[in-house]
């Protein structure tokens, strides 16, 4: 595999750049980095809310899921509220007093994005969209 390819797929760098972008607002509401990541997935998830939700998609620690959802629940930032179907699973809700939180990071991401595909024509977006959209697939088979 071509050295760029397996780079962008393992995404150490664009890891690192995210880290970066959103220092500054770790800082100013003195967050854990899996705290505002959860926040962000919770932003856009569409109803798949659960913690084997965010393991499943962030591929975060269960621990660190635990740990991070307890102090946004108690910080009020987020509600945990129990299946009605299942006792098993909770869902959880971003509250109103995450919204400007969440504002703040969709920015930095979006200028991170902007960036990133600093040069890159519709053409080739929409090209490396079907098929990093067919890599995913293939990987959750392997899954």
């Amino acid at each position: 595999m071509d050295g760029q390819i397996e780079s962008i797929l393992k995404g150490g760098k664009f890891r690192k750049l995210m880290e970066e972008q959103i220092g500054e607002i770790r800082k100013k509401y003195d967050m854990k980095k899996a705290e505002l990541e959860i926040l962000y997935f919770l932003s856009r998830c569409d109803g798949h809310n659960t913690s084997t939700d965010i393991h499943d998609q962030l591929l975060m620690n269960r621990g660190h899921i635990s740990q991070a959802v307890d102090s946004l629940c108690k910080r009020k930032f987020i509600s945990a509220i129990p299946d009605e179907r299942d006792r098993r699973y909770v869902h959880y809700i971003l509250l109103d007093s995450a919204r400007e939180i969440v504002r703040e990071l969709s920015t930095q991401y979006e200028e991170l994005n902007c960036k990133i595909l600093d040069g890159i024509s519709e053409e080739e977006l929409e090209i490396f969209q079907s098929v990093a959209a067919k890599i995913r697939n293939n990987m959750e088979k392997l899954i």
